[in-house]
């Protein structure tokens, strides 16, 4: 029997694609990664079916590519070594635990979807910046995307509780209270466990997730955004420190001018696909010219109880501190717009700054962790970087979210490129590639090793990738997952 008549039996004739053109398309995007065009695209539906095509390609030794929505936009779902592609947009499934504050989701689950069904019961999830309503919630809390807040927002976003996965064997494992047996959450309701910590940021190297329960939050109708600009970094992480000292706020998080624009830039759309066509902006030109270098914004959430009077207190020591500092809250920046209007809907679907893949076509980011004190440093570094590659550091566009009350934040700076293979994109791709070794020389923590990133990650710490590799090979001893990424 021909492998394609085995996977058929497996998935239905209907879900296993062997079309060259389809196949191509699954082996791109807009990284720099450069992919190999898979053999098959294979669509299951269940976790058992997931279960078979990994026995039987362990059998055959095929190299297997987990994709949920190809929205990852580093090349972590490409196949660097063809074979199969694990297409599981089919499995939709979600369940909303209204009393208990969780959602059980599947790997096909979008963000967009996901958030209208919690808003519409009085709940939320907690949402990365700039992530395209598309994509996977499962693989992006998987892939540890960054949110705006958290609910443990002192142990960084630690949402994620039971889980469902199937190990590279074919054999389905369940970590926390689920593995009692029942209903998702076993016995007691699902639980917060460190097990899964394992598969995070693993790229599809050790299995695939098919059930992930996550913790959602109460979602106040009382929520207020506030605005402070600065004319440079140098004196925001002296202001965050105190902010975050008093813990006032949930949402902590920085743009810059150029991503500042793009939001509020009403001549562009948020693209329906990555790359995207360049469209030309004389908006965007001016309002970048209005707006300060940076402006940081805190969001207040309402409590459930006495919303009013938690966001009055937390307002009233804001302003406090603003007044110590000599720093002016805005509201109308620039005029015209209502910053708040705009941002406490961005705040639960902040995906309107994916309106910059207009500039050029294709972004790419630098997405990192630091000390919150060296942020202007890092500034820094970018700035010299992009000059010596004769990259207009105006065209640079800049986020940081605070983590942890100020102990550290997450930054992403964005380079843009045309989508071909022009000089333009070599220029930006080796001006991109030199920040990031420069910022890893400066300690900063690459804690998502995509692609080129994950050669110079490693390089720098050989016993740990070496202890990467003793785990893979216990896991995965036929090497079948995602073959060629991370350091296997």
């Amino acid at each position: 029997m021909s492998l394609k008549a085995q996977l058929e039996q497996i998935v239905g004739p209907s879900y296993v694609i062997d079309d060259p053109l389809i196949c191509d398309s699954y082996a791109q995007d807009q990284s720099f990664v450069k992919g190999i065009k898979p053999d098959f695209i294979v669509k299951p539906k269940t976790a058992a079916e997931i279960q078979e095509l990994l026995i039987r390609a362990n059998h055959l030794k095929i190299p297997i590519t987990p994709y949920s929505s190809g929205l990852n936009l580093h090349g972590a779902a490409l196949p660097s070594r063809g074979g199969i592609v694990i297409d599981m947009t089919r499995m939709k499934h979600f369940e909303i635990n209204r009393d208990d504050w969780f959602v059980i989701v599947e790997p096909g689950v979008t963000y967009e979807e996901l958030q209208n069904a919690l808003n519409a019961q009085g709940l939320r999830l907690m949402v990365p910046f700039g992530v395209p309503p598309q994509r996977s919630v499962l693989t992006s809390y998987l892939e540890r995307d960054t949110m705006l807040a958290g609910a443990h927002i002192e142990y960084g976003n630690a949402l994620i509780l039971d889980t469902e996965m199937v190990l590279p064997d074919g054999e389905l494992f369940r970590t926390g209270c689920w593995n009692l047996g029942g209903r998702p959450g076993g016995f007691y309701g699902p639980g917060f466990n460190t097990l899964y910590r394992l598969w995070t940021g693993a790229q599809g190297t050790l299995g695939i997730f098919t059930k992930m329960i996550i913790s959602v939050q109460y979602l106040s109708s009382k929520r207020k955004c506030f605005f402070i600009s600065f004319e440079n970094s140098k004196r925001i992480p002296a202001f965050i420190k105190k902010i975050q000292r008093k813990e006032i706020g949930w949402e902590c998080f920085g743009l810059n001018r150029f991503n500042l624009a793009v939001i509020l830039n009403e001549e562009w759309q948020v693209p329906e696909k990555f790359p995207a066509p360049k469209k030309e902006s004389p908006k965007f030109t001016t309002l970048q010219e209005s707006l300060p270098a940076w402006v940081v914004i805190i969001g207040i959430n309402g409590s459930p109880y006495y919303p009013e009077e938690r966001i009055a207190y937390e307002e009233e020591a804001l302003k406090n501190i603003c007044r110590e500092m000599d720093i002016t809250i805005d509201s109308h920046m620039p005029q015209h717009y209502d910053l708040n209007d705009i941002f406490t809907r961005e705040c639960l679907r902040p995906w309107s700054v994916l309106k910059k893949f207009n500039f050029k076509g294709s972004v790419h980011d630098l997405s990192f962790k630091a000390p919150l004190k060296k942020l202007p440093d890092i500034e820094d570094i970018i700035h010299a970087t992009t000059q010596e590659y004769n990259y207009p550091y105006r065209d640079v566009g800049g986020y940081f979210v605070v983590l942890e009350r100020g102990r550290a934040v997450h930054c992403e700076f964005d380079l843009h490129s045309e989508s071909n293979g022009s000089v333009d994109r070599e220029r930006v791709n080796n001006a991109w590639h030199a920040a990031s070794k420069i910022l890893i020389e400066n300690n900063v923590l690459f804690d998502r090793p995509y692609g080129q990133w994950a050669e110079l990650v490693y390089a720098r710490m050989p016993q740990y990738a070496q202890k990467l590799k003793q785990i893979k090979n216990e896991i995965d001893p036929n090497g079948i997952m995602n073959p060629g990424k991370l350091c296997f």
